[in-house]
């Protein structure tokens, strides 16, 4: 297990490894948690509600269109159950199969 040093502004550089294995980059955002005496940092994405709420609604309607025939509630359960697993390969895995 890597170590790092608390520098001068209490700054700390993650390990090169972390940083590949999370893909993540220089701006990005992580959350900060104490659990008992670890420090936990966690990747989190910033987005704005509006915009994102109307691409959902937007794409639900796309695929209801496309599902004619198949029970909406089905249907809504398959894309919420979609957004689960991408959320939990992280934002930047669901960023790179979006491209």
């Amino acid at each position: 297990m890597p170590l790092v040093k608390i520098k001068e502004k209490y700054q700390v550089t993650l390990p090169a490894a972390i940083r590949k294995q999370l893909a993540l980059q220089v701006g990005d955002l992580l959350e900060v948690k104490l659990k008992g005496t670890d420090i936990v940092l966690k990747p989190k994405a910033v987005i704005d509600k509006t915009p994102a709420w109307e691409r959902l609604l937007a794409v639900l309607a796309a695929v209801h269109q496309q599902n004619r025939g198949i029970d909406p509630a089905q249907v809504e359960r398959d894309v919420l159950e979609a957004i689960r697993k991408v959320r939990q390969r992280g934002p930047r895995q669901a960023q790179r199969r979006a491209r």
